[in-house]
């Protein structure tokens, strides 16, 4: 039984084999703190042991987040999940929108478990929510319209905005990358996100509106790095790009003299290919594996990989 101290968030493997009644408290001997899990010990100190199986590891968690809407969010949660998959990297993608369009570009119903289901159910892992998708080394965990209730009824618990995370460090182990598909707006789910992720890429058109759009979330970022103390990287993706448009190189130059350092080398091209892909339900590179946003998203997999064997 793996179980996570929510003091410190350290994480321990506990031998259940003669374990009888359903509640008990244990002390975690990293911090000291003192917290009660479902099972018994006759002895907490004898059994309540480090295991190195259970440590996160190497798992990069990618928050795709902007404030702004239509900026290609779910389009690079997706594109970039399947570039990194066929790479070889076991990838999960959480779709953390109430409007669930990752779960429909993957061609999935709306009628399975989402996280806010998996909670009110009292499931302890939400491993039992994510699914295989037809696409090898790629997993999902979906989303419906009961994403909503998030807020009404786990906003305003203590440590709320831990959530997400405690649950992504029970799973983390199982993959090397976790990609989470976020709303444009601010609330449960985006808090929730930035708090358990290691980076988050900002995704932008080059439009005047969508440097606002950085602005709004880079403000989120640092309000919450100055409440919890975690920092979170973040990267800039210019998406959407059309290099024929004066308008476009304009302000693409304005993003690269303002963010040099945080923007991504790779930029994604205006591409109808993708537009018919999701009419399809399948990632742009299975719809057309050399369309030009294809090789595009395979660039940015590469240049997340070299990114992130850097530590933030």
């Amino acid at each position: 039984m793996i179980i996570t101290c929510d003091q410190c968030g350290a994480r321990y493997k506990l031998d259940v084999s003669s374990i009888s009644r359903a509640v008990f408290k244990v002390r975690c001997t990293k911090c000291n703190h003192r917290f009660e899990v479902s099972r018994k010990l006759d002895d907490a100190s004898d059994l309540f042991q480090n295991d190195p199986a259970c440590s996160p590891g190497n798992c990069q968690v990618l928050s795709i987040s902007n404030q702004k809407g239509g900026v290609a969010k779910t389009s690079t949660c997706l594109s970039l999940g399947m570039a990194l998959a066929d790479l070889g990297r076991r990838v999960l993608l959480i779709d953390f929108d109430v409007q669930a369009n990752l779960t429909t570009c993957l061609g999935l119903p709306q009628n399975l478990s989402s996280f806010f289901d998996l909670l009110e159910s009292g499931a302890v892992n939400i491993a039992s929510g994510i699914h295989e998708t037809r696409f090898e080394n790629l997993h999902v965990l979906p989303s419906n319209s009961k994403m909503a209730l998030l807020s009404k009824h786990y906003m305003y618990r203590p440590n709320f905005e831990q959530l997400l995370h405690n649950q992504l460090q029970l799973n983390s182990g199982l993959y090397d990358y976790i990609l989470l598909d976020t709303p444009p707006s601010l609330g449960f789910c985006t808090i929730n996100a930035l708090v358990a992720s290691n980076r988050v890429i900002i995704p932008t058109p080059c439009d005047y509106l969508s440097l606002k759009g950085i602005q709004k979330i880079e403000d989120v970022i640092q309000a919450i790095e100055k409440k919890t103390g975690h920092r979170v990287d973040s990267r800039i993706l210019v998406t959407m790009y059309d290099p024929d448009s004066t308008a476009s190189t304009v302000i693409y130059r304005k993003i690269r003299e303002k963010f040099h350092d945080r923007l991504l080398k790779t930029v994604i091209e205006l591409d109808e290919k993708i537009r018919e892909s999701q009419i399809v339900k399948l990632p742009v590179s299975r719809y057309s594996e050399s369309c030009k946003s294809a090789r595009q998203y395979m660039m940015l997999a590469r240049e997340i990989e070299r990114l992130t064997e850097t530590p933030t």
